[in-house]
């Protein structure tokens, strides 16, 4: 049986066109994270959200990651604004657009200040302009608004012909006669590492959800088409198709660790997963967070409503001559090959051989040959 929506059921906000919205509200211009979120609340990827957080959410999430209701909740979704370009106030009605495209129209009726030092403390456990979610958010205006969303238009996105959404998933999962799916969130290219994470869950689920992310990422992340083109290859290779269902995720990642965890967690949940498959250094940048943080704070809930499957950080030993687990391997560090997406891209970048080890060489050969391998 495929998971429950989270908070009980499948959002679903009505689509408006640009004839629709009204012609006196005022135009607001929004960045690409916002124009992102709209799209997760319409698709219901967001469930049970059908705006942005009110008030009373968002103080409640900083501080109990939950909402006001008790659903668990982990990163306030909000709409600032600079109160110096936009002046809004309560019980206006505004129109939401992103470079010339109306996106969005809704009812004012709360705002109050952006204080980003609780944020940063909270959300990322740090205030260091160094990470990539904290240095985002300083771009953001000093003000948040909540308000009634009366609906979303469409977006035409990249790779749209790769995205499914939770309603066609659902679908997707119960035709096929899936009742256990392990969803796996990544940013990065496919690689041997990940391979064994995935085939071993797949051993104690029937079907498998990988959903790379797709959309705005930190300077040296690999590019979209080259996350799109590289999966596209290696599982038509290698994956058994009629276990395996591939679909992106427009989202733009916060790089909060622990706290991203959980949101990745209950975005699965609401495509129709029952598991995510949870690694060492889920959703984390750098050294900000500490090994396993993700799995402490997923199991500080026993009410997600989608299981956690964890591993240990998977590597090639040289002496087992085989891919395992640090819990698994019993030599040292020396027999070991770590895998590293940050060791993957400087090897591409400096036209090194990667070990057959690490990744497959038809997938290397493939992309030494594309442009534009990095986000810049």
């Amino acid at each position: 049986m495929v998971s429950k929506p989270h908070g009980g059921k499948l959002v679903n906000v009505g689509k408006l066109s640009p004839e629709s919205f009204g012609q006196k509200g005022l135009s607001i211009e929004v960045d690409s994270r916002t124009s992102i979120n709209l799209l997760l609340i319409k698709t219901g990827v967001f469930s049970p959200l059908v705006s942005f957080n009110t008030r009373e959410d968002y103080d409640s999430i900083l501080r109990e990651q939950r909402m006001g209701n008790g659903i668990p909740w982990s990163i306030p979704i909000i709409l600032d604004v600079d109160p110096e370009k936009f002046r809004v106030s309560e019980g206006d009605t505004i129109i939401l657009r992103r470079d010339g495209h109306y996106l969005a129209e809704m009812y004012v009726d709360d705002m109050w200040e952006f204080n980003k030092g609780e944020f940063s403390d909270r959300i990322f456990g740090t205030g260091d302009i160094r990470h990539p979610g904290v240095a985002k958010m300083q771009e953001m205006g000093s003000m948040i608004l909540s308000g009634k969303v009366m609906g979303i238009s469409d977006q035409d996105m990249p790779f749209k012909e790769y995205f499914l959404p939770p309603e066609q998933t659902r679908k997707l999962f119960q035709s096929r006669s899936w009742k256990t799916i392990a969803a796996f969130q990544t940013r990065n290219i496919p690689h041997l590492g990940h391979e064994y994470l995935q085939k071993s869950a797949l051993n104690m689920v029937d079907g498998l959800f990988i959903n790379p992310v797709i959309g705005r990422k930190k300077a040296g992340d690999f590019s979209d088409k080259i996350i799109v083109g590289a999966y596209d290859r290696v599982l038509k290779s290698y994956y058994p198709a009629e276990r395996v269902l591939f679909s992106v995720l427009h989202y733009e990642m916060y790089y909060a660790g622990p706290r991203e965890a959980v949101m990745h967690a209950i975005m699965r949940k609401n495509f129709g997963c029952t598991h995510l498959i949870i690694g060492r250094d889920h959703a984390g940048v750098g050294d900000y967070y500490p090994p396993y943080a993700a799995w402490k704070n997923l199991e500080a809930f026993d009410d997600l409503g989608i299981e956690i499957i964890p591993f240990e950080e998977a590597v090639y030993c040289t002496a087992c001559k085989w891919i395992t687990t640090v819990k698994c391997c019993p030599h040292g560090e020396d027999m070991r090959i770590r895998f590293s997406a940050s060791m993957i891209r400087e090897k591409l970048q400096k036209r090194l051989d990667i070990p057959i080890e690490i990744m497959r060489g038809d997938e290397v050969e493939w992309i030494r040959g594309q442009e534009d391998i990095f986000v810049t």
